[in-house]
This record gives C-alpha cells, sequence and structure tokens, in this order.
C-alpha cells in the first residue's frame, strides 16, 4: 500500500469518527436538557441521567480515537 493510499484511509476513518461524535453530541445534548426539564418521576430522570453519561463516555472514547487517528496522519507527513 502507497503512503498516500494509508493517508486516505486514515482520512475517511477519521470523517466517521468524527460523523459520530456529532451525533452522539447531539443525543446527550437532547437526554441532558430533557432530564432537566422532567420534575415528576425521579427513576425516568435518573434513567435520562445514566443514558446522558453513556453518551458522553462514547464522545470521550471517540475523541481519542479520533487523536490517534490524527497523530497517524501527522506521523506519514513527516516521512
Amino acid at each position: 500500500m502507497q503512503i498516500k493510499e494509508i493517508i486516505d484511509l486514515l482520512s475517511k476513518k477519521a470523517d466517521i469518527v468524527y460523523k459520530k461524535i456529532v451525533i452522539l453530541l447531539a443525543a446527550s445534548g437532547g437526554t441532558g436538557s430533557y432530564a432537566i426539564s422532567v420534575n415528576d418521576v425521579l427513576y425516568v430522570k435518573i434513567g435520562l441521567f445514566l443514558l446522558f453519561g453513556f453518551f458522553i463516555i462514547g464522545v470521550i472514547v471517540n475523541y481519542f480515537e479520533l487523536n490517534k487517528i490524527k497523530k497517524q496522519l501527522d506521523n506519514f507527513n513527516k516521512e
């Protein structure tokens, strides 16, 4: 595999990870704001905050994956 093909592959992977981050941020914002606005049922509020936490963990994991891809691209650009 040539370096250009590897860089194209890494950039496509980075684009996919970025799109996942955008979707997870939108979902976490929606569940977090709805969890704050719910006043009646405590169990629903706790469940929504747990779901919010899972979304945030997903954002953090994808951010680290994006950072790893960025470092790989930087290494190929140095060569």
